[in-house]
């Protein structure tokens, strides 16, 4: 790798401030964040002194990042789903008049003759 050149360009303000969260996380510069990114969307090796056990912990904060969103969207979820079963509950007073568990006829045409 030759001498290095500085970059710039405009980029959304969400982007800038996922930069600023992740580099706070991973206590490091946010260049340091756009190096590796730009490094690894070239398919070059960023050469950072730690990136391999940086981009795992990139890798397990997202993980539990996605985790935690994931946790809120089944218990929304649930606590919805609760509301519908309640709805749907069957009434149990008109089901004990109509319990049928043995058939009205036995057949017996399957047995031989001798069994009838």
């Amino acid at each position: 790798m030759g001498e290095k050149v500085k970059v710039s360009c405009k980029i959304p303000q969400e982007w800038q401030a996922k930069i600023e969260l992740l580099a706070k996380e991973r206590k490091t510069q946010p260049s340091k964040i756009f190096y590796e990114a730009l490094g690894q969307y070239l398919g070059e090796n960023a050469n950072t002194d730690d990136s391999r056990l940086n981009v795992l912990e990139v890798e397990v904060t997202m993980l539990k990042r996605q985790l935690a969103e994931l946790t809120i969207v089944v218990k929304n979820r649930q606590s919805s789903s609760l509301g519908m079963v309640e709805k749907f509950q069957p009434n149990t007073d008109e089901d004990d008049d109509f319990i049928e568990d043995e058939p009205d006829e036995i057949l017996y045409d399957f047995l031989p003759p001798e069994e009838r």
